[in-house]
């Protein structure tokens, strides 16, 4: 071959390498580019969550394939109770499909004004009270002419501006003051009576107990308490004493029944008292409208005592 044959061949095996370059170097930049769309298409945008609500919020993240986690919450005077203050990652970042966005929401403002409580029930303004987050330090009962159990003053005053979990203390009416009037006299009566009179008075009996005793016939109120003419209030508990004679009685069996008075179940405690002293026969919780049935042995003249409550209920001879 002579040389101005070799020129040309040279020039065209050139131009055959300069070309296979350009195609791999257009197929590496193919690759690199549906690389890059590839990840682009597992990736999203954060969207910027600011001030919405979680209703919003998880519609946003839903149509991006993001999840939700609630980081925590915390007093705002710029965003309304229940929407989002902050987020991370933050609007802007792009992050994989799947990925879990920490929120912090708002509890709303921290300040919130006192409402007016006063002639409120009780129970009224607790409850309104723990649904504007603010706690009770305390209660102190006064007599009032207002009804029992009704608030009648608090601190803060109504209007003050408060910060959430400030305590609040009431004052609460314990109804009109009790009238004091002297206790009656029941000594010497027979011990029915005695108990009538106490009643009627306003007086609640507490306790009925029996001594062997000369100086009173028996059955009758030989001590009293209160005393006679002592000063006393509606509720207060009495307690007396009434005589009981020398044994003279056989002993016997009885049986007898006691209708627990309606209403809620209460402590219903049951004394027989008789010429061989006073004895405990029944102390249990029964249920308001039972009745019990008791059975037991007395000596002589017997006085079966129900105590329903702590207080005496009723008096029987047996």
């Amino acid at each position: 071959m002579s040389e101005s044959e070799r020129i040309p061949l040279r020039r065209r095996l050139a131009r055959a390498a300069r070309l296979a370059v350009a195609l791999v170097a257009t197929a590496l930049a193919a690759a690199f580019v549906t690389v890059r769309i590839t990840a682009r298409g597992s990736t999203v945008v954060v969207p910027a969550l600011a001030g919405l609500d979680l209703r919003q919020v998880q519609q946003s993240l839903r149509e991006r394939g993001l999840e939700l986690e609630i980081g925590g919450e915390e007093w705002s005077e710029s965003y309304p109770a229940g929407s989002v203050m902050s987020q991370q990652p933050v609007a802007g970042s792009r992050v994989k499909r799947g990925r879990r966005l920490k929120l912090t929401l708002s509890r709303g403002s921290e300040i919130v004004q006192m409402p007016q409580l006063a002639d409120m029930r009780l129970n009224e303004a607790q409850f309104l009270l723990r649904q504007l987050g603010l706690e009770i330090a305390g209660e102190d009962t006064v007599p009032a002419t207002a009804p029992r159990r009704t608030v009648i003053a608090q601190e803060p005053p109504s209007g003050a501006k408060v910060a959430r979990g400030q305590p609040v203390i009431l004052l609460v009416s314990d109804g009109p003051p009790a009238q004091a009037f002297p206790a009656p006299r029941v000594t010497g009566l027979p011990t029915r009576d005695a108990l009538a009179k106490m009643r009627s008075a306003g007086l609640a009996i507490a306790e009925v107990a029996y001594d062997t005793t000369t100086l009173y016939a028996e059955g009758a109120v030989f001590s009293q308490e209160p005393p006679a003419g002592f000063r006393a209030i509606k509720g207060d508990q009495a307690r007396l004493r009434a005589a009981r004679g020398a044994a003279t009685g056989q002993a016997r069996w009885i049986t007898f029944r006691f209708a627990m008075p309606d209403g809620p179940a209460r402590r219903l405690r049951v004394l027989i008292v008789d010429e061989g002293g006073t004895r405990e026969i029944a102390n249990e919780i029964e249920e308001g409208g039972s009745v019990k049935r008791f059975e037991t042995r007395v000596q002589g003249e017997a006085v079966a005592q129900f105590y329903v409550g702590g207080g005496l209920s009723e008096e029987r001879g047996l």
